[in-house]
């Protein structure tokens, strides 16, 4: 299904990259889209499935999260983070910050998937590192 992305910070994304981003609590805290119950329906999933998530500029598998806050139907969020920065433009426009927000929006495809889910190290290797080998 083809959604609106949008992105941002969240407290709990917030916390816990004070915390450190190796930790699970950052894992946990930004490895994450939310959907609202109706998308949720649409695509078959539930909160704690995989879902793959595609844009033009890349895609990334993150765990599906209930939105706790009203969202319109076709918007997902995800929280700023190694995960969001895969699917968001990649040019900085010389500020080292990817562009979180398009205008009019980041479309982006989510389907559920059994793809493995990487955390920040894996995907920092995979996105960074063997993509130039």
């Amino acid at each position: 299904m083809k959604f609106i992305l949008n992105t941002g910070r969240t407290i709990w994304q917030g916390e816990a990259i004070e915390a450190g981003k190796n930790l699970d609590l950052y894992v946990k805290a930004a490895g994450v889209i939310y959907i609202n119950e109706e998308d949720m329906e649409k695509l078959g999933v539930k909160e704690g499935d995989k879902v793959k998530v595609k844009s033009e500029y890349g895609e990334v598998v993150v765990y599906v999260k209930k939105a706790t806050e009203r969202m319109p139907e076709g918007m997902v969020f995800i929280p700023m983070g190694p995960w969001a920065n895969c699917v968001v433009k990649p040019e900085t426009d010389s500020t080292g910050m990817p562009s979180l927000k398009g205008y009019p929006g980041y479309y982006v495809e989510v389907e559920k998937t059994d793809e493995e889910f990487l955390d920040m190290r894996a995907l920092m290797r995979k996105k960074y590192i063997e993509s130039v080998e």
